[in-house]
């Protein structure tokens, strides 16, 4: 085969490769940026999650305390619930 011909290959299949490389990189990036999305996605259930069992807590706390129990002690766990949950929307601001 003439000296020629295998550069041609040569080059050829070097351009080959750079185009995978391109794909490949351009794959990797879509993925990373996809990984990321979701991590950030899950957080923000994260927090769902919290403030939602915050209000469980708040609900079932208002149940025991039905049939006219101590109703101050009630606004302070209420009041103590709701600081807990401001602390945590000023955490995730910062």
């Amino acid at each position: 085969m003439p000296y020629t011909q295998r550069l041609e290959k040569i080059i050829a299949r070097t351009r080959q490769l750079s185009n995978k490389a391109l794909t490949s990189e351009s794959a990797l990036k879509s993925a990373r940026e996809e990984n990321q999305k979701l991590k950030s996605e899950i957080d923000n259930q994260a927090h769902i999650i919290e403030d939602l069992n915050n209000k469980i807590k708040i609900i079932k706390l208002a149940h025991s305390f039905e049939g006219g129990e101590d109703i101050s002690a009630l606004k302070r766990k209420i009041n103590e619930y709701i600081r807990e949950i401001d602390n945590s929307i000023a955490l995730l601001n910062d």
